[in-house]
C-alpha cells in the first residue's frame, strides 16, 4: 500500500526487498508482479550470513525480527548511499513505531516534531553501534561517524498517513495486482516468522506482536477482535523445529530460569525497606511462585480515575532493580544529581543511585539515546550515544561528563576523583579546570 501510494505521488522510487532465505515463493510473486505494474525498479538484497543473524537474535531477543529488521536497514542504507538516495520510506504500523521508539516521548514535555526526529536519530546510531551477529558480518564502517544518518533520512509512512486496514485492503485489490500469499502462515511475506512467535511465547511467555498490536487498536489502527485473531497463530511446530535446525539453534539450550515469568512489586513506605526483608515477609504468606523478583519503592501507588490501581501506569516504570542487596548512595554532586533526575524522568523511578546499573533499572538502548539527548540540553556536553553501554552508573557518566567538560582525559580509577568533582562544583569553569590541571598532574 505505502509503495502504490508514494507512485501516486509521482515520486521517483528504488524499491528494495531483503531476501532473508524466507521469503515464500508467492510473497516474492507478488513483489515482482507490483513493482512492474507500477513501473518501479526493483532490487532483491540478500546476505549469506542470515541464519548466523537470525541465531543470534532469537538468543539476545527470543525473536527474528529484531536481526532480520537491522540487516534491512544496514543493506538499505548502504545501498541508498551509494546511490545518492537521500530517503529511505518504511511501512511499519503505527503500533511497531510506538512501541519501539515513540512510547517514551509521550511522557515528555516536549513533543514538538523537531524533538522526536532528534531522538529518534540518536536512537538509530545506538541500534547501528550495538555489537552483535550484524556489526560482526556486514559492513557497517559507515555507520560509525554521523554523516550516514545525516545522509539518508529514514522516513516512517504510516506516521504521517492515517489510514484503517480496511481501506488498506480495498486499495490493495482496485489498484494492484497482490494477493494474499497461503504460504507464509501469519506473516504475509516471511515463512520464519513463525520460528519468532515459537520462540518468543516459549521463552518470554507471550506473543512477540502483543504490545504492538494492542497499540495499533488504541490508536484506531486496528480492531480489537481483528488484532486478537491475527495473534490467534495455528504454528506447524515441526515446521518450525526443522528452520530451527537449518539456522543452528537450539530452542533448548537457553537457562530456562529466564524463561520464567517475573514479578514486580511496586510498594509505598516512610523509608527505603531492603528487598531481601519483603521477600522474606512475603515468603511467609505466598507460595513460592508468587513472591516478586523485584521490588520497586514508589511515592505513591497511581490511580485510574475510578480509584483502582493504574496497571498500565506501573507498567510503564518497567523493572527496577537486578541486583536485590545493592546498596543505595545518593547523588553527591550538582552533576550526579543531574543525571539522578534524567534518568528518574526516563525511567519513571524515584529512588536511583550513584551504583545503580541504567540497563539494570529497565534501561535500554532507545532510552539510552534519549539519556545523552537529555544530558546535552541540561549540561551541555555532548557524548558519545554509545557510552552508556561502557559507563553504566551515575558515578562513571559523572565523570565522563567531567572529562567532556574540562576537556581532559582522567582516570577512572584515580583515588582522588570523587574529591575533585565534588571541590569543582563551587568553581568557576576557569578555576575548576585550573584545579583539575594540578591535581592531574
Amino acid at each position: 500500500y505505502a509503495l502504490a501510494r508514494l507512485v501516486d505521488m509521482d515520486l521517483r522510487i528504488l524499491a528494495y526487498t531483503l531476501d532473508n532465505g524466507y521469503i515464500s515463493e508467492q510473497a516474492k510473486d507478488n513483489i515482482s508482479r507490483v513493482v512492474e505494474v507500477l513501473g518501479v525498479d526493483h532490487v532483491f538484497g540478500t546476505t549469506p550470513h542470515m541464519n548466523a543473524i537470525f541465531a543470534d537474535s532469537l538468543r539476545r531477543h527470543s525473536n527474528v525480527c529484531n536481526g532480520c529488521f537491522k540487516t534491512l536497514y544496514t543493506l538499505s542504507m548502504n545501498l541508498a548511499r551509494s546511490e545518492g538516495i537521500p530517503c529511505i520510506v518504511t511501512g511499519l504500523s503505527r503500533g511497531q513505531q510506538f512501541e519501539t521508539r515513540l512510547s517514551n516521548f509521550y511522557r515528555s514535555d516536549d513533543f514538538s516534531a523537531a524533538t522526536v526526529d532528534r531522538f529518534i536519530k540518536e536512537a538509530r546510531k545506538v541500534y547501528h553501534r550495538l555489537d552483535d551477529e550484524v556489526s560482526r558480518r556486514l559492513d557497517v564502517e559507515a555507520f560509525k561517524g554521523d554523516q550516514m544518518f545525516e545522509t539518508v533520512r529514514i522516513l516512517d509512512f504510516y506516521r504521517y498517513c492515517d489510514v484503517d486496514m480496511d481501506e488498506v485492503y480495498a486499495y490493495l485489490d482496485t489498484k494492484v495486482p497482490w494477493v494474499r500469499p497461503s504460504d507464509t502462515g501469519r506473516s504475509t511475506n516471511c515463512r520464519i516468522n513463525d520460528v519468532g512467535i515459537y520462540i518468543h511465547k516459549k521463552e518470554r511467555r507471550y506473543h512477540n506482536y502483543a504490545m504492538p498490536y494492542a497499540w495499533d487498536v488504541r490508536m484506531g489502527h486496528k480492531e480489537r477482535d481483528a488484532a486478537l485473531e491475527e495473534l490467534d497463530d495455528r504454528i506447524d511446530s515441526h515446521e518450525v523445529r526443522r528452520m530451527l535446525a537449518e539456522i543452528g539453534y537450539d530452542e533448548n539450550g537457553k537457562d530456562q530460569k529466564r524463561s520464567e515469568p517475573v514479578l514486580t512489586a511496586y510498594y509505598v513506605a516512610d523509608a527505603a525497606v531492603e528487598d531481601k526483608v519483603l521477600r522474606a515477609h512475603l515468603a511467609d504468606r505466598l507460595s513460592e511462585a508468587m513472591v516478586p523478583t523485584f521490588f520497586v519503592p514508589i511515592d505513591e501507588l497511581p490511580l485510574t480515575r475510578n480509584g483502582k490501581v493504574d496497571r498500565s501506569a506501573l507498567a510503564a516504570l518497567r523493572l527496577a532493580r537486578e541486583s536485590v542487596d545493592l546498596e543505595y548512595v545518593a547523588p553527591r554532586t550538582k552533576v550526579e544529581q543531574r543525571l539522578v533526575s534524567i534518568w528518574s524522568q526516563l525511567l519513571g523511578l524515584d529512588r536511583i543511585g550513584i551504583h545503580d546499573n541504567f540497563f539494570r533499572l529497565g534501561g535500554h538502548s532507545l532510552l539510552a539515546a534519549q539519556a545523552i539527548g537529555r544530558i546535552a540540553e541540561d549540561l551541555h556536553v555532548e557524548l558519545p550515544v554509545g557510552i552508556l553501554f561502557d559507563k553504566a552508573t551515575i558515578e562513571e557518566l559523572a565523570v565522563a561528563v567531567a572529562e567532556r567538560q574540562f576537556g581532559l582525559g582522567l582516570d577512572d580509577d584515580d583515588a582522588g576523583l570523587e574529591d575533585i568533582l565534588s571541590e569543582v562544583e563551587s568553581m568557576t569553569d576557569e578555576e575548576a579546570k585550573d584545579q583539575l590541571l594540578r591535581r592531574n598532574h
